[in-house]
């Protein structure tokens, strides 16, 4: 009776310990396919900001020269203009300035 609940038990830790290894190894080939996917996904990140930066540039680029033709006109002054120009370098900085903190967490 001694021997037959050994084998039993032994029996039962082998497929514990089988099914155990198979678990083991699907999670860490899932995680291996998910790394690839990591790649993919910061590479279009970037893009993205790439995109975005471009499309912000552009956007301050108009406005600078909507503030310089209204000074032109004298619809609105130079120092209209110029305080036009220290908020575009004010939002430039605080990009800078989030790049170079995102990148001291990367």
């Amino acid at each position: 009776m001694k021997t037959q609940t050994n084998n039993k038990l032994s029996t039962l830790t082998k497929r514990v310990l089988s099914t155990a290894g198979v678990v083991a190894v699907e999670i860490y080939s899932t995680s291996a396919h998910a790394l690839a996917g990591l790649d993919t996904a910061t590479s279009t990140a970037t893009e993205i900001k790439t995109g975005m930066y471009a499309f912000v540039g552009v956007g301050a680029l108009i406005y600078l020269i909507y503030l310089a033709l209204m000074a032109f006109t004298e619809k609105k002054t130079w120092a209209d203009f110029g305080m036009g120009v220290v908020h575009v370098s004010f939002a430039g900085a605080a990009l800078a300035l989030g790049t170079w903190a995102w990148g001291l967490f990367a």
